[in-house]
């Protein structure tokens, strides 16, 4: 009878043994599970907080994704972003997040894996200096700081030599639909602000067709992603801003004038506009 006793009680002993190993290890290397595990629930609500949700948890996915990752995030604020960034990649090696903010945004988040710098964003002498390890590579680029489209220029283009190929930026704050007149945000500056920045991103993407994927996020703030296709070290050309055209029928009797053919799907034209 001893022995039995004695055998199922190694058999518990290891078993709980076990299971306390595996929680702490979980707790260990998975930080703000409870975080993201509230945006899992949370991106299939009826409400407009699923748009909030799916918005991080593509910022999620895109690191977890990767086998080793270094990320800069420009813009902390509360950390929401710097806390999905550091689940995803808690437990992968040779990896780290940098963020940057202008305000002391220090207490934000704790791990290993993370590096503050508290500075202006499109500095990028100052945050190279600070952190070296993005002179190495950047895999992903995450954009919310000033809200400016100035601001992303210079973020963009100070950074995009960095970025290797195959590493993605993001823009938050593209969406200028929830802030117009008499919707839930109305806001007046950030409704052009976010259509500016939207414009911008779009404008990068024409003038860069051959080393950009870009990708669209509505709802929120919403979210752009342009993927890289060249390599480390590939510069941008400079913004293409097409003219938008309001008065359709203003511009077909110019057409007609001018002997301009529309383009039309399918079909073979000598001059397509």
């Amino acid at each position: 009878m001893f022995p039995v006793i004695i055998h199922r009680s190694r058999r518990l002993y290891h078993y709980f043994s076990n299971a306390i190993n595996v929680l702490a290890r979980v707790a260990i290397e998975m930080p703000y599970q409870e975080h993201v595990e509230q945006l899992l629930s949370a991106r299939n609500a009826v409400g407009e907080e699923r748009f909030v949700a799916q918005q991080l948890l593509e910022l999620h996915q895109a690191a977890a994704q990767r086998e080793r990752v270094t990320i800069l995030e420009l813009g902390v604020d509360q950390g929401q972003s710097t806390r999905v960034f550091l689940n995803a990649i808690a437990d992968k090696e040779h990896s780290a997040l940098v963020s940057v903010d202008v305000r002391d945004c220090s207490n934000a988040a704790r791990s290993g894996q993370w590096t503050f710098v508290q500075s202006d964003s499109s500095d990028t002498e100052r945050v190279f200096e600070a952190a070296g390890i993005l002179k190495e590579g950047i895999d992903i680029l995450y954009v919310d700081s000033l809200h400016t489209a100035d601001h992303v220029y210079k973020e963009v283009y100070g950074y995009y030599p960095y970025l290797n190929k195959g590493a993605v930026i993001f823009f938050d704050d593209i969406d200028s639909a929830p802030y117009m007149m008499g919707q839930r945000k109305d806001s007046v500056s950030t409704e052009i602000a976010n259509r500016d920045i939207l414009s911008l991103v779009e404008s990068i993407f024409m003038a860069n067709l051959k080393d950009l994927d870009l990708t669209i996020f509505r709802g929120s703030t919403g979210l752009a992603r342009l993927a890289k296709r060249s390599e480390k070290g590939a510069t941008l050309a400079q913004p293409k801003y097409c003219k938008k055209r309001n008065n359709r029928r203003a511009w077909q009797v110019i057409y007609r004038l001018i002997g301009k053919t529309s383009y039309r799907h399918g079909v073979s034209t000598p001059n397509p506009a």
